[in-house]
């Protein structure tokens, strides 16, 4: 089961020095998401990054800084819903529907969410019953390129593999508190 970190959405002291030490830490992709940032924070923050990272990061926004910058790819959203860029990258996309996952194929993953109840995001309930789940888990819906997000801590992880999903994309487990590296230490043994 794969892991993936999302930034926090609003920047927080040292994210940069964090954002390597999670790397050093074994993480294999950044999801690079703040919504009100400008270009220049993001560039601003990417710079910060070491550039031996930069091929394990996914951004969010401002797709063209793949066109300077060796990065994974990018993320499709309701803000940012398609990719037209110079370079051939990873894409990924958010789903908030089990309809959503009709076809992905397209994909080289997507977002679930929210599968449980958000942790970062106050009154962001999950949209998914355990009967919902399961079924789109037995009718193959739930895969291998399904990362279930929202909720995830270290009591919600060990319950995704009863639907298949292929991994989780964690914000609120790992931002919430100041030691970043241990709390992704601790999902990841997982």
């Amino acid at each position: 089961m794969r892991l993936f970190v999302v930034t926090h959405p609003d920047f927080i002291v040292g994210e940069q020095d964090k954002i390597n030490a999670l790397f050093e830490a074994g993480l294999e992709t950044l999801h690079l998401r703040k919504p009100d940032a400008s270009q220049k924070e993001y560039t601003d923050l990417l710079n910060g990054i070491k550039q031996e990272y930069h091929c394990r990061i996914k951004i969010h926004s401002f797709f063209e800084l793949t066109d300077n910058y060796n990065l994974l790819g990018v993320h499709l959203n309701s803000r940012n819903d398609s990719y037209s860029g110079k370079r051939k990258v990873n894409v990924s996309k958010s789903c908030h529907s089990i309809e959503e996952l009709e076809d992905i194929s397209a994909y080289d993953y997507v977002f679930l969410s929210p599968v449980f109840d958000s942790i970062s995001k106050e009154g962001y309930f999950s949209s998914f019953s355990e009967r919902i789940l399961q079924t789109a888990s037995e009718d193959g819906k739930i895969n291998e390129k399904v990362i279930a997000l929202g909720g995830i801590d270290r009591t919600t992880l060990p319950l995704l593999k009863q639907y298949a999903f292929g991994g989780a994309a964690v914000l609120g487990a790992v931002w919430a508190k100041e030691d970043v590296v241990s709390q992704f230490t601790k999902l990841r043994t997982i």
